[in-house]
C-alpha cells in the first residue's frame, strides 16, 4: 500500500493545480468559519449567543465540520481533474506497461483518495482544536469530536462520487461542470422527490451528513419545548445516514473499479 501511495504522490507532486486547490482549501476554511460565526453574532445581536458559543468546545466540532463540508465540492472537483487527466494522458496505461497490474493501479488510486480524505479531515481536526483552545478550556475537547469522523465519511463520499463520475464522463471540463451541477441540484431535489424520498438520494444524503448547526440547534430547542411532538418515523436518523453513506461509497468505488478494469486503456 505504501508503494502504491508513493506512486500516486509522484503523479501529483509537480501538478500545480493540485497544490493550488489544497492551498485554497487550507486558507479559505478558517476564514469562512470565522466569518460565518461573526456574521451570526452580528445578525442576532443581543438575541443570540456570543462568538465564544460557536468556537468553544464542544460546539466547534459541528461548526467546523459543516463549514469544511462546503469546500468538499472544491476537493471533489480536484479528484475529477486527477482521474480524468490520468485517463486522458494514459498514465495508468504506462503504469501497467511498467509492470503493475490493473488491480494495483486502480487500488492505488483508491488508497490515495482515502489518504487525501484523511489528510483534510486531520486539518479540520487541527482547526477545531485551535479555535476551541483559544475560546474555551480544553478539558472537554473530546465532547462532540465524533462530528470530525462524520466529516471524514462525508469527504470520502464526495471523493468516491467524483471518482465514479470522472470514470463515467472521462472529459475533464464536462465532468467538472456536471459534477458541480449534480450537487447544485440538491437544492431542488426536495421539491421534486419529496422530503421522504430525497433523503435516500446519494448526493443529497452525503452532503447532508453534516447538518447546518445553527438550524439544528433551533430544531433541538423547539423539540425541547414540545416533548409530546410526534416525529416522522420515515425520517432517517444520523446512524442510518452513515450506514447508507458507507454503502454508497463502496458502490461508487466498486462500479468505478469494474468500469476502469474492463474498459480499454
Amino acid at each position: 500500500m505504501i508503494h502504491m501511495l508513493k506512486i500516486e504522490f509522484a503523479k501529483v507532486k509537480n501538478f500545480k493545480t493540485f497544490w493550488i486547490i489544497l492551498a485554497c482549501y487550507a486558507g479559505i476554511t478558517p476564514l469562512i468559519f470565522y466569518g460565518l460565526c461573526a456574521f451570526w453574532v452580528n445578525i442576532l445581536g443581543d438575541f443570540g449567543p456570543p462568538m465564544k458559543a460557536y468556537m468553544s468546545f464542544p460546539n466547534v466540532w459541528s461548526y467546523i465540520g459543516w463549514t469544511a463540508a462546503w469546500l468538499n465540492i472544491l476537493l471533489g472537483i480536484l479528484v475529477v481533474v486527477l482521474v480524468c487527466n490520468e485517463i486522458t494522458f494514459k498514465t495508468h496505461r504506462q503504469n501497467i506497461i511498467d509492470g503493475m497490474s490493473r488491480h494495483s493501479v486502480i487500488l492505488g488510486k483508491f488508497y490515495f483518495l482515502v489518504a487525501l480524505a484523511l489528510a483534510v479531515t486531520v486539518y479540520a481536526l487541527i482547526l477545531g482544536f485551535i479555535f476551541g483552545a483559544i475560546y474555551s478550556d480544553i478539558g472537554n475537547m473530546f465532547n462532540g469530536i465524533e462530528y470530525i469522523g462524520v466529516y471524514f465519511i462525508q469527504t470520502l463520499g464526495y471523493f468516491s462520487f467524483a471518482f465514479f463520475f470522472a470514470i463515467l464522463i472521462r472529459k475533464p471540463a464536462l465532468a467538472i461542470i456536471l459534477y458541480f451541477v449534480t450537487f447544485l441540484l440538491n437544492l431542488f431535489l426536495p421539491l421534486i422527490l419529496g422530503d421522504i424520498a430525497v433523503q435516500y438520494f446519494p448526493t443529497y444524503l452525503i452532503s447532508g451528513l453534516t447538518p447546518f448547526p445553527f438550524l439544528e440547534g433551533l430544531l433541538e430547542f423547539a423539540a425541547s419545548q414540545d416533548p409530546n411532538a410526534d416525529t416522522d418515523p420515515f425520517i432517517l436518523g444520523q446512524s442510518w445516514k452513515m450506514i447508507l453513506a458507507v454503502v454508497y461509497i463502496a458502490s461508487f468505488f466498486t462500479v468505478g473499479y469494474l468500469s476502469l478494469k474492463k474498459r480499454d486503456l
